[in-house]
């Protein structure tokens, strides 16, 4: 919404879907990961069916280097 220009910046966004602008951030920042961990987590499903893996935990991954982003994506194939 941001990038078609629908919303300004992340504070209208959080405004319109009635949540805080630091969840908006939360949100946004998990875009970070490395594209093969979001395509991995994409074969998982929505919603999840249980409690496999969390926002929390991937939030941890957000900043890593690409070899600890490997890890994790590592792990997301044994669940697979």
């Amino acid at each position: 919404m941001i990038d078609s220009g629908e919303v300004k910046n992340q504070s209208d966004l959080a405004k319109l879907k009635g949540i805080s602008r630091a969840r908006v951030t939360q949100i946004l920042n998990l875009l970070k990961l490395d594209s093969l961990i979001i395509q991995e987590l994409e074969k998982f499903g929505d919603p999840l069916k249980s409690r496999i893996i969390t926002e929390r935990m991937l939030r941890l991954y957000v900043n890593k280097s690409q070899q600890e982003q490997q890890y994790l994506l590592n792990f997301l194939n044994t669940l697979v």
